[in-house]
């Protein structure tokens, strides 16, 4: 199967990773890869995921059984993140269970962990585990999904008998539960599931419990290199559809309404075959309007800019994107010296932001020294970037919120992770002298890769605006 996967990989790279589309004629839907073929690569993804992530995540978290409960369509936020594309759900309730085990190759599928030592604190330390690290992965129930988990046979009605005596012959030291006052990422175990879970673990394994919230976080934090291939691909697809929304086909000024555009997206999103995560968005801003353009739908003018915040969902990664848009007057062939002004300030405070982000910082570390930098280079700043993945709003350390400039409390102190995801979503707000210094907010957002050496774009963020004739 692995190898079966990488050679499908590096295929359907080459098949997708050619130059970006650029409109329905150019044979965009073409290179829309099919259910069948997502499957192969989420499932792949997820194999290597188990392989040579999890181990390394459960030792730096010092836990050696983590223990997951989903009851179906009450998924707990990490079980899509290890499910294939034929699982729409958890089915019944499902419990997976995972043992980090450590040693040499000779140490069976089924080998039984040392039981601990009583005078040893009960946590795993990293600096005494040999290199060798694996984990082994069971289904105690009836489902193996795709044949990812070893599966531990119970009736729906015996699980929580069959999870405690795998729980007795593993012996584990440590026992991760995703419960998390902070991150809601890592809270999906439910009230009534942990009430069971605790009562089958009894007073022997009880006392072993831990939250898992760190190796939750940085389950779906980290991304692998393939992972972030394929992503651009999908991010390719979404900044297409947004080309093609801010174009002719769609909008014929003095007609075509924000309402209009809002659902041609939403309806283009379904016939690709893809999924979204929230409803998309069309606003104007226009001369003469500095408190924003009247009415619930307004219809497009020309001289309006406009501003989408548009997010699709492909191969199980969430985007999330806000580009802008200039409704060129009758002569004009660019937008106005002010708002191409306002959109280099945008891209400024971008910038700054990914400058003082850095692998091992804080989100509110980041947030204060790009807010005090920005606003010393003349710029009104508002950051409130978010994680970025499997879940739109993901896992892991904000830059800020809305309504939290000075800093995000706890989340906002979490450090960032190497290969990890993140949209950069920022506003400045900038006068346009074209406007009579009316104030306009430049609001942007693209996704971008921070790496151990530094951050990426996804693909090439926007410096230039959409222009509708």
């Amino acid at each position: 199967m692995k190898r079966f996967f990488a050679a499908a990989l590096v295929a359907l790279l080459a098949s997708v990773g050619s130059a970006a589309p650029q409109n329905r004629a150019a044979g965009a839907d073409q290179r829309i890869l099919t259910h069948r073929q997502q499957a192969v690569l989420i499932k792949g993804f997820i194999e290597k995921r188990f392989d040579t992530l999890l181990p390394r995540l459960m030792r730096e978290a010092g836990i050696d059984m983590w223990i997951i409960v989903s009851r179906e369509y009450n998924d707990d936020p990490v079980f899509r993140s290890m499910a294939p594309l034929t699982t729409y759900s958890s089915r019944r309730r499902t419990i997976l269970v995972f043992v980090l085990e450590t040693g040499g190759p000779q140490e069976t599928a089924n080998a039984v962990l040392s039981p601990p030592d009583p005078g040893r604190v009960a946590e795993v330390n990293s600096a005494t585990l040999p290199p060798r690290l694996r984990v082994q992965r069971y289904s105690v129930g009836r489902f193996d999904y795709d044949g990812l988990f070893k599966v531990v046979p119970t009736p729906n009605d015996g699980q929580w008998d069959g999870l405690r005596k795998l729980v007795a012959g593993r012996n584990p030291r440590v026992i991760g539960i995703n419960t998390s006052e902070t991150f809601n990422h890592a809270d999906g175990l439910t009230a009534n599931e942990k009430d069971n879970l605790m009562k089958a673990l009894g007073s022997d394994f009880a006392p072993r419990v831990k939250s898992a919230e760190k190796l939750a976080v940085n389950w779906l934090d980290v991304k692998l290199p393939e992972e972030a291939d394929i992503y651009r691909h999908v991010m390719r697809v979404a900044h297409q559809i947004i080309r093609e929304a801010f174009s002719n086909e769609v909008i014929v000024p003095g007609v075509t309404t924000t309402e209009d555009v809002v659902w041609w997206m939403r309806q283009r999103v379904a016939e690709m075959g893809h999924g979204g995560w929230f409803h998309p968005s069309i606003t104007v801003s226009r001369k003469g309007f500095p408190d924003g353009v009247p009415g619930k739908d307004p219809i497009i003018q020309r001289g309006d800019m406009l501003h989408t915040d548009f997010g699709i969902v492909y191969v199980g990664f969430s985007t999330d994107t806000q580009h802008l848009a200039y409704v060129l007057q009758p002569g004009e062939t660019d937008a106005p010296q002010g708002l191409k002004d306002g959109l280099k300030a945008a891209n400024r405070l971008q910038d700054l932001t990914m400058q003082f982000a850095k692998v091992g910082g804080s989100g509110n570390e980041a947030l204060a020294t790009a807010r005090k930098q920005a606003m010393a280079e003349g710029l009104v700043p508002s950051i409130y970037c978010h994680p970025i993945g499997y879940h739109g709003h993901g896992a892991g350390s904000p830059i800020g919120m809305t309504d939290y400039q000075q800093g995000v409390p706890v989340r906002g102190d979490y450090p960032f992770s190497a290969d990890s995801w993140h949209s950069i979503e920022l506003n400045a707000t900038h006068k346009v002298r074209e406007w009579a210094d009316q104030p306009v907010r430049f609001a942007l957002e693209e996704d971008a890769f921070l790496f151990s050496t530094g951050w990426q774009w996804v693909l090439e963020r926007q410096t230039e605006f959409h222009l509708i004739k």
